[in-house]
């Protein structure tokens, strides 16, 4: 997203008007929507920014989401492996019980009851 509709979105976001910025920033409203349409400058930016009470690198990169931390993605991480695990006992379970029906068939099929082997 381009840096000029970083500032927009922040300056909507944070309900401020284009007059509260434009007034901090001594400059006509018609001026400032100018500047949120085209092109910032960095000494505009670092103007902006003070005008936001905010710094020019959270208007910069103000689209973007934020990184996890280490010990979010080790959280995360940690709870994808447990959601795994459960799923796979689970399915171990029912492999269990299918192995167990299974055998029951055969050893009924090989005393003489084949006929239950293909229902």
């Amino acid at each position: 997203m381009p840096l000029n509709d970083n500032i927009r979105q922040y300056r909507k976001d944070h309900d401020i008007s284009q007059e509260t910025i434009s007034d901090t920033l001594a400059m006509t409203q018609s001026n400032y929507s100018r500047v949120e349409k085209g092109t910032v400058d960095e000494k505009m930016l670092i103007r902006i920014a003070k005008a936001l009470n905010t710094t020019p690198d959270v208007l910069r990169f103000y689209h973007l989401p934020p990184k996890p931390t280490d010990e979010q993605q080790t959280r995360t991480l940690l709870a994808q492996k447990d959601e795994m695990i459960a799923l796979l006992k689970d399915q171990l379970h029912r492999l269990h019980e299918e192995n167990s029906r299974l055998h029951a068939r055969l050893a009924d099929c090989l005393q003489g009851g084949g006929s239950e082997l293909y229902t």
